[in-house]
């Protein structure tokens, strides 16, 4: 074998080795967008609470709380007037948000009725004494019912379902998740090392690093154009609208991080093309 084949060879070699190493960096920075996005979505209380936000979840649940107790007091023989003042009077802004925060801190997400049963023993009270309704036209065992049955409306109303369920997951999650990105930004900042440092002529680099990021630009925009184009998130069947609501927003907001990230391998991967032609042809007319 001659030596000019000998060296077509090897430099085939290291063309296919270079190839494969960029591949596995658009590997590494894909996986890294999908780690990233859920952190600082699925793994985040600030997320979940600026979905609500959003969304005006905080006025939905009251308003969906209040027909609830209505309809629980007419069936006690109260007005719909007392639902309405009750819950116009309760913030339910403070009992979600300690809900999400427990949740996303590790502790107990069951919810603490209390502060609810006195607030609304209190609210009964004032009513049956304004109303003139006490002795016999209303028995404390069909109080104590009531006080009961609208704690389990507040309860239905605030819970989020599999909540109770994932909360240890998410937090025990959250330190591997934190590792993990660390672990993946060096290894592509290796892999990147190598890509110009073992390179003859440096300005090969820049196309091998393009090659990456404009991989895991596809990567990204492929999963995140599905996603889209099937809708899947607005068929979901959830019992209340608010629930429906937030969990719409709060999918769709999850693969808009996708986008971002699409949008930013798009713009390296421009970049680091542009720049291996433009050194490629200074090295090429320098010749």
């Amino acid at each position: 074998m001659s030596e000019k084949r000998k060296k077509k060879n090897s430099s085939n070699l290291r063309t296919f080795v270079y190839v494969v190493m960029s591949f596995f960096l658009a590997l590494i920075m894909f996986i890294l967008s999908v780690v990233v996005s859920l952190r600082v979505t699925v793994f985040s209380s600030d997320y979940m609470l600026q979905a609500m936000s959003n969304k005006e979840y905080y006025t939905q649940v009251t308003e969906e709380m209040r027909g609830r107790l209505e309809s629980l007091a007419h069936a006690s023989g109260l007005s719909s007037e007392f639902a309405n003042d009750f819950t116009a009077s309760y913030d339910m802004h403070e009992d979600i948000v300690n809900y999400v925060e427990s949740f996303y801190s590790g502790k107990s997400t069951l919810i603490n009725t209390t502060n609810f049963k006195q607030k609304f023993r209190a609210s009964l009270d004032a009513y049956i004494e304004e109303n003139k309704k006490e002795g016999t036209e209303v028995k404390e065992s069909s109080l104590e019912y009531l006080v009961n049955e609208s704690a389990d409306v507040y309860t239905n109303a605030i819970e989020i379902p599999f909540f109770s369920v994932l909360a240890n997951y998410v937090h025990k999650l959250k330190m591997p998740m934190n590792i993990t990105i660390v672990v993946l930004l060096v290894i592509a900042g290796v892999i990147t090392a190598i890509l110009f440092l073992t390179n003859e002529f440096r300005h090969r680099g820049y196309r091998y690093l393009s090659y990456a990021f404009l991989a895991a630009f596809l990567c990204d925009t492929v999963i995140a154009a599905t996603v889209s184009m099937s809708g899947i998130f607005q068929k979901m069947n959830i019992a209340t609208r608010s629930l429906y609501n937030l969990f719409v927003e709060y999918f769709n907001g999850i693969f808009v991080y996708f986008w971002i990230f699409a949008a930013a391998f798009l713009v390296f991967g421009l970049v680091f093309f542009f720049t291996f032609a433009r050194k490629h042809r200074k090295l090429v007319n320098s010749h």
